[in-house]
């Protein structure tokens, strides 16, 4: 691998060289200034900026390496805190020296992308990570704004969560600010063992700001530098599964009427003009980043899915310790054999003609027979599958294994 000279902000998903990596003071005596980065990021008054220390830039040995430690010039005091140039947030040492690995979870509104995030993260720390032989850390105060905001409504409250706010909305809305992870791998090599360390950022989307191509160019740019895409798709907005459900389980798990929905094709279609403009490609090119188009709510649909279908069973990737193939090639099968019977062709067309690596999954997050009472309780998260494309991404992106 060649050595990393660049970095992509988990913050403001900017890409810099690493020698333009600043350091902020951690000095609480030293004098306060200005931050209009910060200010300019948290969509703030740009008249009334926010406050916050010195910032600075030091000389840089060569481009691949960023000095650990840098003297304020303020204040003369030794600081370790490295500060992206653009948006002035603090950057874990996995930006600097690891693998980037942002994980973009799209879809229209009230699809489950709050409680995919919520219980894969949880999923990642607690099962995951563990069964691949290494450990999950939030960064910053990632771990503690996702137990407070997913964790403790889920698995303390027993309650299911609301729709997440527009990113557009004022700055203590909050969801301008991504969730960060650090994942380390222990890595065999030749003559010794080593860490790979990865960041993980997972950006809960709010479905609204996928409706129309400007909010999008303006909130979701991370979009474009994803190392995969998670679209998931509510089988509740699909009249053909409604049609063949009770009305008592299509109101427990619909938290929206499906002709409320902006049509998953229609979001694929902007998603993809995003991508391409940025990346300044034709539209006769195919976009190589992953893209898992995953069935969420499979709770609900259980019963309509052929009982001798494969992704009943319990995924054996984390078992295995690997990427199992053939049970990923059933259940890619499977999916994509109900999408064109509940014809969802035109998602289809629209995911085949955009993307050369593309896969179909279902998952539950809050688990089978477990879906939200009128009040909105729910027993605790029993997830199903739910690793599943996260393992797939990581798999295309050879982080992980498949055989």
């Amino acid at each position: 691998m060649a050595p990393k000279t660049t970095f992509i902000c988990p913050y403001c998903f900017e890409k810099h060289k690493l020698s333009e990596v600043q350091f902020r003071c951690t000095n609480r005596r030293c004098k306060d200034f200005d931050d209009v980065e910060m200010t300019r990021y948290e969509n703030g008054n740009l008249k009334m900026p926010k406050q916050g220390k010195k910032t600075f830039t030091v000389p840089s040995k060569n481009a691949f390496t960023v000095p650990q430690s840098a003297k304020c010039p303020e204040c003369n005091n030794t600081t370790y805190k490295h500060v992206c140039p653009s948006c002035h947030n603090e950057l874990p040492e996995s930006t600097l020296s690891g693998t980037d690995m942002i994980i973009s979870v799209v879809g229209s509104r009230a699809t489950g992308k709050s409680h995919f995030v919520g219980v894969v993260i949880k999923e990642l720390i607690e099962r995951i990570s563990v069964k691949f032989g290494g450990s999950m850390e939030g960064f910053a105060d990632s771990y503690s704004r996702w137990e407070a905001g997913f964790y403790n409504h889920l698995y303390v409250d027993g309650r299911k969560l609301d729709l997440t706010k527009s990113s557009l909305q004022n700055v203590d809305n909050g969801a301008y600010r991504p969730l960060i992870f650090k994942l380390k791998l222990k890595h065999k090599g030749f003559f010794k063992e080593t860490i790979d360390s990865f960041t993980f950022v997972f950006f809960d989307t709010a479905g609204e700001d996928l409706n129309d191509e400007d909010t999008m160019s303006t909130v979701n740019k991370y979009i474009c530098k994803s190392a995969g895409i998670i679209f998931l798709l509510d089988p509740m907005q699909i009249p053909a599964v409604v049609n063949q459900l009770d009305d008592s389980v299509v109101e427990r798990a619909a938290a929206i009427k499906w002709n409320q929905a902006a049509k998953a094709d229609d979001i694929m279609t902007r998603v993809s003009r995003l991508i391409r403009n940025d990346k300044r490609m034709s539209e006769n090119s195919m976009i190589d980043i992953p893209v898992a188009a995953v069935f969420s709510k499979f709770d609900a649909i259980e019963s309509i899915v052929p009982a001798d279908c494969t992704v009943h069973n319990t995924s054996p990737h984390c078992d295995e310790k690997c990427f199992d193939m053939s049970d990923w090639h059933n259940v890619n099968s499977e999916i994509q054999a109900l999408l064109k019977e509940w014809n969802a062709t035109a998602f289809i067309s629209q995911l085949e003609t955009n993307y050369s690596k593309y896969s179909y999954f279902a998952v539950s997050a809050l688990g089978l027979n477990n879906n939200p009472t009128s009040d909105g309780r729910i027993e605790r998260p029993r997830p199903h599958r739910i690793e599943d494309p996260l393992l797939w991404i990581l798999k295309e992106n050879g982080v992980i294994k498949g055989r």
